[in-house]
């Protein structure tokens, strides 16, 4: 099964639109939703097959006009089932925003199945004065049925282009058949891996405020040269992860909405 999700946002009346869409089952995306600014635009990622299925390609494709500011939710975890037939399941994504365009991506949620194969490709180009915002969190597999890195491989790459610039690739790859991934350098001791990419010239995150390691949970944050932060989380809390996740988050948004 292939799924196809086509986006086009543009600006009508200084307020931002679906200005076209093409999709193919089983993906679907809400209408535009205005939650907390009229001129900002939030749009729900559906997906209906309730996961991916060996030899199951996903793909996305997102264009921001010139000034458009987009939020999208993807609606449930990525689900990967076993790959019986030996082929992976596959993701890919492509964003392309054009002058002062702004897309909040919100947490890309990955659950790889044992005996699954997952792999994902992101590739972002943008301008200088546009800005990204990602979040993603990587499970071990379904925790409840036993399952702690049980799948074949998953394999994860994210790419971002600032105009001609590479500013991030950063590809993760995990093969728990070849790899012991709870040495440190890999995972350590944790279960669940999660990041989040900020790509803005002008937005500020404090460093010093997420550093920080205890026993299950530890943070880190890196400035990426001139072009923004990642923050990167392991841990075994994932309900700390996600509210930590949304901390950061309302801290540099809430922020930027008060100033308007």
């Amino acid at each position: 099964m292939e799924g196809k999700l086509d986006l086009v946002f543009g600006l009508r009346n200084n307020r931002t639109i679906i200005k076209d869409v093409y999709y193919q089952p089983p993906l679907k995306a809400s209408r535009g939703l205005y939650v907390t600014n009229p001129h900002d635009v939030t749009v729900y990622l559906m997906e209906s097959s309730g996961g991916l299925v060996a030899g199951d390609t996903n793909r996305y494709a997102m264009q921001l006009e010139a000034g458009t500011h987009v939020t999208l939710h993807p609606q449930a975890a990525t689900k990967v089932y076993p790959a019986f037939n030996g082929h992976p399941s596959t993701q890919q994504v492509q964003v392309t925003l054009e002058e002062a365009a702004s897309l909040i991506w919100k947490r890309e949620e990955v659950i790889p199945f044992a005996e699954s194969s997952f792999r994902s490709h992101t590739r972002v180009d943008m301008k200088d004065n546009s800005s990204f915002y990602w979040e993603e969190i990587l499970y071990p597999g379904r925790e409840k049925r036993g399952e702690t890195f049980t799948f074949d491989n998953c394999h994860t790459m994210l790419e971002v282009w600032v105009e001609d610039d590479c500013v991030v690739y950063d590809g993760l790859r995990f093969e728990p058949v070849k790899q012991t991934l709870k040495h440190i350098g890999v995972m350590g001791h944790y279960h669940y891996i999660a990041s989040i990419w900020m790509i803005d010239q002008a937005k500020e995150l404090d460093p010093e405020k997420w550093n920080y390691t205890e026993n299950d949970h530890q943070v880190s944050t890196t400035r990426l040269r001139n072009a923004g932060y990642l923050v990167r989380f392991l841990s075994n809390d994932l309900p700390r992860t996600k509210n930590e996740m949304e901390a950061i988050y309302q801290s540099i948004f809430t922020k930027q909405e008060e100033n308007l």
